[in-house]
């Protein structure tokens, strides 16, 4: 009896040692995991890449943005009369809004031309005595106004004020660049008159922060009101790298301006919060930027920028498989947000009524994170595809910075589903159509921009 009774003992520490663990496994270890194929097309995204002007009559290459120069003497004509349907249309608003394309948009008081002109209205410079400068230099002709006058402060205070509330919460305005300063607006000038100190710019800034407050802006350069207010940043001589080198530098360290004198801070976080954006110099071709010879430095100043978009000068006008369309490919990328799921991991049944715990490794294997609050969801499709369960996450996707993240969220399962086996699914909605409408860049892709990931089998109670 004795001997069976040790005998019996090691039959139970045996049994135990091999199956205890297996069945702990079971309980806490997920039973699916999937991990979907990459791909490298390039993705039209929302929010990045090239953004054309929004003139343009012909464009060869796929945008999800483009980019709108609003003259103040083209929007206020006569003084007090806003001419936003004038400016729509010059725009193409309705034609870009039917392929769910985004503005970007600038107010410009000033543009150098072969030809001298004015953008400010007619009445403003008589109101202003003329109070400014008609210039020849270096960047062609025109007319700058003395941007310390307080009158022309106190109209362009007004200016914005009906710019915000005709656009403040259009969904058509994706980005707003604070222009308004500077041949092109682009916060320098070249003229005999001084340029403004912090003290006089900043009261240009101020209308857009009070009736832009939910828009993102965007500054030129790192200025102390931008850093405040956590704003993105615009380069205007991208591609270019010596000028691209000092922006960096700018960005990092801070600098003092060359034409205020000024102290001005580092910004070098503001791409986690804020965009990047603006466009390719002009100071070299554009298909220049896309040779083999120069393709690796302008992915570096993409990496170092952290760049989402570019526009208006932009290679939109390439024509689709050009010697060029290899490296620009590479080049779309590499800038702005690029998810793919690397992992996924989920039970392999989960009952009717009960939740379906669902982990995510997420790679974001562009430059940028995303800068909207969209939310990102879990779905369950039947064997026919119909989605027969959805779930809105907490999941912030604008933490999504370059690099990995871990999400681990739920999938409520409807207590009256049928038993049987199911698609999970993913994808991130877009706010204003509550769909999906962003795409990933890994296989699985429906129709409806959701993908598909590992199956489940629902069991009931």
């Amino acid at each position: 009896m004795k001997k069976l009774g040790l005998y019996s003992i090691f039959t139970v520490l045996l049994i135990i040692t091999f199956i205890v663990p297996y069945s702990i496994s079971a309980v806490y270890e997920p039973a699916i995991t999937y991990s979907p194929k990459p791909i490298p097309d390039v993705l039209h995204n929302p929010y990045m890449g090239i953004a054309p002007d929004a003139r343009s009559t012909t464009i060869e290459q796929g945008h999800t943005l483009v980019y709108a120069n609003i003259s103040w003497r083209m929007l206020e004509p006569a003084k007090g009369d806003y001419q936003f349907d004038q400016v729509e249309e010059e725009l193409q608003f309705p034609k870009w809004s039917s392929k769910d394309v985004k503005f970007i948009i600038r107010i410009i008081m000033d543009i150098p031309e072969k030809k001298s002109q004015m953008e400010i209205p007619d009445w403003l410079y008589e109101e202003l005595d003329g109070d400014g400068e008609w210039y020849e230099n270096s960047y062609g002709k025109g007319y700058s106004p003395n941007y310390s006058n307080p009158l022309l402060i106190a109209y362009h205070k007004d200016l914005i004020t009906k710019l915000g509330e005709h656009y403040k919460t259009d969904p058509r305005i994706a980005f707003v660049e604070l222009g308004s300063i500077g041949h092109w607006g682009e916060w320098h000038t070249d003229t005999s008159i001084p340029f403004p100190k912090l003290a006089i710019t900043d009261q240009y800034v101020q209308p857009y922060l009070d009736n832009f407050p939910d828009s993102i802006l965007l500054m030129r350069r790192p200025h102390p009101i931008a850093k405040r207010y956590k704003m993105g940043l615009f380069n205007d001589m991208f591609g270019d790298e010596k000028p691209t080198g000092e922006y960096f530098t700018w960005i990092q360290q801070g600098y003092e301006s060359w034409l205020s004198k000024e102290t001005m801070p580092a910004m070098p976080d503001f791409w986690k919060y804020a965009p990047s954006g603006g466009e390719f110099s002009p100071s070299h071709s554009l298909s220049s930027y896309f040779r083999d010879s120069s393709i690796d430095q302008l992915i570096s100043q993409a990496q170092s920028t952290h760049v989402s978009w570019l526009g208006p000068n932009t290679p939109a006008l390439f024509l689709k498989d050009a010697e060029q369309e290899d490296n620009l490919n590479l080049f779309l990328n590499t800038i702005g947000y690029r998810f793919s799921l690397s992992k996924e991991s989920h039970a392999n049944t989960v009952a009717a009524g009960n939740n379906l715990n669902v982990t995510m490794d997420w790679e974001n294997s562009g430059v940028a994170p995303f800068y909207f609050p969209w939310t990102l969801e879990l779905s369950l499709a039947d064997q026919t595809g119909k989605i027969v369960a959805k779930t809105a996450t907490a999941e912030d996707i604008r933490k999504w910075l370059p690099g990995m993240t871990t999400s681990s969220q739920s999938l409520a399962i409807p207590a009256n589903l049928p038993a049987g086996e199911y698609t999970l699914c993913v994808g991130i909605l877009d706010p204003h159509t509550q769909e999906p409408a962003i795409e990933f860049a890994m296989e699985g892709k429906r129709t409806d921009l959701r993908y598909t990931l590992g199956k489940v089998v629902v069991v009931t109670k």
